[in-house]
C-alpha cells in the first residue's frame, strides 16, 4: 500500500468511522423507545457523520452554480472590449 493510499484511507475513516451505521441504527431504535438524547452525545462515532452534513468542507474547487449567480460573473458578462478569445 502506498503512502497516498494510506492517507486516503485515514481521511475516509475520519469522515466515516467504523461502525457508524450500527450506531445510527441503534440510536433510531432508542428514539423509537423514547430516548431524547442527541445521537452525538450517545455515540461519538456519529459526530463526524452529522457534522459533515451540517458543515461542508472546502475542497478548493469552484462551484459553478454559485459562480454563475455571483456579481463578479455578471461583470464578466457585461465587459466590453479587451482581448478577444478565439475559439477553434
Amino acid at each position: 500500500m502506498t503512502y497516498e493510499e494510506l492517507q486516503g484511507w485515514l481521511s475516509y475513516f475520519e469522515k466515516r468511522p467504523v461502525g457508524w451505521r450500527d450506531d445510527d441504527r441503534t440510536h433510531k431504535l432508542l428514539q423509537a423507545q423514547g430516548v431524547k438524547e442527541k445521537a452525538v452525545n450517545i455515540f461519538p462515532s456519529l459526530r463526524a457523520i452529522y457534522n459533515s452534513q451540517i458543515k461542508k468542507e472546502f475542497d478548493g474547487t469552484l462551484d459553478v452554480n454559485n459562480f454563475k449567480q455571483s456579481a463578479f460573473f455578471q461583470q464578466i458578462l457585461s465587459a466590453k472590449g479587451g482581448d478577444q478569445i478565439k475559439y477553434d
